[in-house]
């Protein structure tokens, strides 16, 4: 096995804890931490998936001609996209991805291609996700 590390996606869902991934390694430069990932097509995998979630959340975000998204939107499109794959596939709701990965892998097997995923069945979901929920009093 190599040393090199390749980007990771997920990296700010895998640090708050709300998703794992079998090949994330964490990483500091300087007091800066993250998380890449030490698998070149895992990595590449969860890039396309990103940009495809993306792609397809606009309407959902209503961020049609919106270049930078906000590190709150870009996880409410991660985390959503991911939980609500989680529940197409699974066919049971979740709260938290044990593994990014296998459920790429999941995804992959289950669609052939990213392309195939049904979009409009993730956008409620991504489109209602809230990264942090507000405790009542």
């Amino acid at each position: 096995m190599d040393n090199k590390h390749y980007t990771c996606s997920f990296s700010h869902l895998i640090l708050s804890g709300r998703c794992g991934c079998e090949f994330s390694a964490k990483d500091c430069v300087a007091e800066k931490e993250f998380t890449t990932c030490i698998e070149k097509s895992s990595s590449n995998d969860c890039q396309t998936l990103y940009k495809k979630l993306r792609d397809n959340s606009n309407f959902a975000l209503k961020s049609h001609h919106i270049h930078n998204l906000s590190i709150s939107q870009q996880s409410q499109i991660k985390m959503g996209g991911l939980l609500a794959l989680t529940e197409i596939i699974n066919q049971s709701p979740a709260d938290k991805i044990d593994n990014i990965a296998k459920l790429i892998a999941l995804v992959k097997q289950k669609y052939k291609s990213f392309e195939k995923i049904p979009f409009s069945q993730l956008m409620p979901k991504i489109a209602a996700f809230k990264f942090r929920q507000h405790k009542k009093i």
